[in-house]
């Protein structure tokens, strides 16, 4: 982790220096001082409804395990993007699926199997996104081969967790030859995670969760696109509300990218360029990000630390050894 956390800050380093270059600091302080705070409280709970909505989706997704409280479900989402703002590696998702397999008492690669179907259907939303922007405007050349690698990678994903379920015993054959090799108790524990893994599938082959969860979708994504539109507003920026579609594609992209923990220095520089397209100057527009960040970082921290106190989880518990 501390390897990760170091190549993090390296690359957080990179992009915050590419977002600031040459920015008129004087001209940063004032676009700051000009923001009408009013409009960060409907972008903070949006925000929020965002998260919210985002556990009521991932309660139809573990429905085939067990039907679990959307209060369980909430904590542990609260908790995710807490660890993921504060702690290095991205281990949010799988912190997830421990607080909910701890709560729950459901197995945690079950869980896991949820919230890795439940990106995938992100994914397909924000290809669905970016194609709208790249119908819309003319944005840039890499934005555009970034579809095309996002549509082959969530393709072949979303094709390899179908086939994990449909033919699970001879998915299961091949496992075992892989395992082979290695130990019985490990080869014990790893056969015990696939299965569990596989089961966490179920919500795949159920036709009739398709809709609810593409609703929920249209939820936790407007929400996020509103909560950029609001902040927009707060700055006073004289552009369209496409503006908003196209810069969280901008963000959500850049935070695909390893950085320091919060995605500290790609989200900087993602509102840089996203709003550059929209003739924004680059200091108004890093004022943005600032702004935007906070929204995104502080309110969901709190609730995760809280959550996290109630349930008495501690960072302690969550080394890879607790974890597994």
């Amino acid at each position: 982790m501390k390897r990760r956390l170091f190549l993090g800050v390296i690359i957080s380093a990179a992009f915050l220096w590419m977002a600031a270059r040459g920015i008129d600091w004087a001209q940063f302080r004032a676009s700051l001082a000009r923001a009408q705070w009013i409009y960060l409280v409907p972008a903070i709970v949006l925000t929020m409804l965002g998260h919210f909505s985002r556990a009521l989706r991932w309660k139809i997704m573990m429905n085939p395990i067990k039907r679990c409280g959307i209060g369980p479900l909430w904590s542990a989402t609260a908790i995710a993007f807490m660890v993921n703002n504060l702690l290095p590696a991205r281990v949010g998702e799988f912190v997830r699926a421990f607080a909910i397999g701890r709560s729950e008492k459901v197995s945690r690669s079950a869980a896991f199997a949820t919230i890795v179907y439940e990106r995938v259907v992100d994914v397909f939303v924000l290809i669905l996104l970016l194609w709208y922007c790249m119908v819309t405007i003319s944005g840039p050349e890499w934005l555009g081969r970034s579809a095309g690698i996002l549509i082959v990678f969530n393709v072949a994903l979303l094709a390899l967790l179908f086939a994990m379920v449909r033919w699970r015993a001879r998915f299961r054959a091949i496992l075992a030859g892989a395992f082979r090799a290695l130990p019985d108790r490990a080869r014990g524990r790893l056969d015990t995670s696939a299965d569990s893994f596989i089961d966490g599938l179920g919500v795949v082959t159920q036709p009739r969760s398709l809709i609810p969860i593409a609703l929920l979708s249209v939820v936790v994504w407007g929400c996020a696109v509103l909560g950029v539109y609001f902040c927009v507003l707060a700055f006073g920026f004289e552009i369209p509300f496409l503006a908003s579609v196209f810069l969280i594609v901008i963000i959500s992209i850049g935070s695909m990218i390893p950085s320091a923990p919060a995605f500290l220095g790609t989200m900087q520089y993602a509102c840089v360029i996203g709003l550059a397209a929209f003739a924004v100057q680059r200091a108004d527009a890093l004022a943005y990000s600032t702004i935007y960040h906070a929204t995104q970082f502080f309110p969901i921290t709190i609730v995760g630390l809280y959550y996290a106190w109630r349930s008495q989880l501690h960072f302690s518990d969550l080394s890879g050894k607790q974890m597994n």
